[in-house]
């Protein structure tokens, strides 16, 4: 049915669709620059597909086609009557081609995504393919988020096992570049795919190879400071760990869907808190326009900034080494184009 609308209805004005996606994708740019420029140290519209797509979906539905140019006006009432005739429309997430996740939409059998730039702003704003060509796959346990998660955010993954009590919801300690650290993975998709499964891929997790005794350490102190009760060493915190999934699953927590809404909340609140540990161990005091802080004493809103600006601080460095290696390689194509040249 949903291929048949698909044809009918979306695929029958080439290019239409799109046009539609793009206007209102267009339209929401501004905005949603104003309120979040940066986003974990990336100017917009960088890591902010979900943002994007939650707002496409709210504009798209109050929609006036008095304020779109004729081509997406035609695109916008395809897809309506698509819509009316039982076609589909729903946000999907996950693995896309196993470089990165990302928030797109599944129309009929049309993959949708107005976030394409989200990765790279060079990209166009919208995609729109064949659902089964576009290589979007579901994450199916945490071991699959953790390999997507080193790959695109370049994040060194570990089991929790400082948070026993935690653990079964949200079993991954994620450490960043800029040594920022925090709880995963407390969103709704994540908290649904280990309930649904009676904490099974959590217990998967929590059994991997432990983090290094010196993070342990640093993360413990930082909880202990917090009030949190933790584990005496990693091995302790996995068998607890280990031992509340059994707990929780026969209590049947996994079937109380109350309880992932209140984890949420509480891993916001712990990451808040982990945001002051850093790769730098040795740095109790850091230079600010030439004044001391005590980095104990800054607020997590400003640890949370000042990862924001070494994470900016690593891609300006990255930049500048890649022109380098182009303005070389620019040079070596020019000789050998002198070379190749006929004699004048």
């Amino acid at each position: 049915m949903q291929a048949t609308l698909t044809e009918r209805y979306l695929l029958s004005m080439p290019g239409a669709l799109e046009a539609c996606m793009l206007a209102v994708r267009t339209g929401l740019d501004a905005e949603l620059q104003r309120a979040q420029p940066v986003k974990l140290g990336k100017p917009y519209p960088l890591g902010q597909c979900l943002e994007i797509s939650k707002a496409f979906t709210q504009r798209l539905s109050s929609l006036d086609e008095a304020s779109l140019p004729a081509d997406a006006v035609a695109g916008l009432r395809a897809f309506r009557a698509f819509l009316r005739a039982g076609g589909i429309m729903r946000r999907v997430w996950g693995d896309l081609r196993g470089q990165y996740f990302q928030n797109a939409f599944q129309v009929g059998t049309l993959y949708v995504d107005v976030a394409n730039d989200t990765v790279s702003p060079a990209k166009p704003k919208v995609e729109i393919l064949p659902f089964d060509e576009a290589g979007l796959t579901p994450i199916r346990d945490f071991e699959h988020f953790s390999r997507i998660a080193r790959v695109y955010w370049g994040h060194e993954v570990y089991p929790n096992h400082v948070l026993p009590e935690l653990a079964p919801y949200c079993p991954l300690i994620h450490v960043a570049p800029d040594g920022v650290v925090t709880l995963r993975e407390s969103s709704q998709y994540m908290l649904a795919l280990t309930c649904s499964q009676g904490f099974a891929p959590s217990e998967a997790a929590l059994r991997q190879a432990s983090m290094p005794d010196a993070l342990f350490a640093r993360i413990c102190k930082v909880l202990r400071k917090a009030g949190h009760a933790v584990p005496g060493n990693p091995v302790q915190g996995r068998d607890r760990g280990l031992g509340c999934c059994q707990e929780y699953r026969a209590s049947r927590r996994d079937q109380a869907p109350a309880l992932a809404a209140h984890v949420a909340r509480q891993v916001w609140q712990l990451n808040l808190h982990l945001a002051s540990i850093s790769n730098e161990e040795t740095m109790p005091i850091i230079k600010i326009e030439d004044k001391e802080y005590e980095l104990d004493s800054l607020s997590a809103e400003a640890r949370a900034q000042l990862a924001n600006i070494r994470f900016v601080d690593q891609e300006l460095a990255r930049l500048q080494a890649t022109m380098g290696a182009l303005r070389t390689a620019r040079e070596v194509y020019v000789n050998a184009l002198k070379a190749a040249l006929p004699p004048a």
